[in-house]
């Protein structure tokens, strides 16, 4: 092979390449773009923990049906007592797939379907309210909030009220270490007073 002939099959392998990244479609272990597919897909369903404000914190499940047949999918793990969005994921599965992943939520948190705008006020409240706290949401709600769009929240009649009896309740979480959850204490007495917050820390 000449030269020239070497130098025209790499530019023709490189052309390829690039066709083939411009075609290729995510699946669920890959990075997505949500803005994109909320704009597009009608929505499947948004799932809200019926007893959310009595237990303070829970899975929430908003997803579209795509054109493919896939399912986008993203879930908050909210905290409507203190510290809004503590965990978020997003993702692009096939219909078996997001049965199972809804199938493995805790079965006692007895899910219900909700409107899509008052799922939206939902959220965006308890992150409103934690950041007025100091506590920012999770690092990829970011990513996963994009499955809204542009869906407005004031289409939402259903009043949402945070906190615990008029005051932030903090309760640990399995994931969270006992000097984490004093430092959340420490905060909370810091911006608040000792007197305006509840909590409870379990001790392993």
């Amino acid at each position: 092979m000449t030269t020239s002939e070497a130098r025209r099959q790499k530019q023709l392998t490189r052309k390829r390449q690039k066709r083939k990244a411009k075609t290729h479609k995510p699946n669920s272990g890959e990075s997505w773009s949500l803005a994109v597919l909320a704009t597009q897909a009608p929505i499947h369903e948004c799932l809200v923990p019926a007893e959310l404000f009595e237990q303070g914190i829970g899975n929430l499940v908003f997803s579209r049906s795509l054109p493919d047949g896939r399912i986008a999918v993203a879930m908050f793990l909210l905290d409507v007592f203190c510290l809004g969005v503590k965990n978020a994921l997003s993702a692009v599965v096939t219909p078996n797939e997001y049965a199972r992943r809804v199938r493995s939520l805790p079965t006692i948190e007895h899910y219900r379907r909700v409107d899509a705008a008052c799922f939206c006020q939902l959220v965006k409240g308890a992150v409103d309210y934690a950041r007025d706290l100091g506590f920012p949401p999770h690092g990829d709600y970011a990513v996963a909030s994009q499955i809204w769009g542009g869906l407005p929240v004031d289409g939402c009649l259903e009043p949402f009220e945070y906190g615990h009896k008029g005051m932030p309740y903090y309760v640990s979480g399995p994931n969270e270490t006992v000097v984490q959850a004093q430092g959340i204490v420490e905060h909370l007495a810091r911006r608040l007073g000792p007197d305006k917050f509840h909590y409870t820390v379990f001790v392993p």
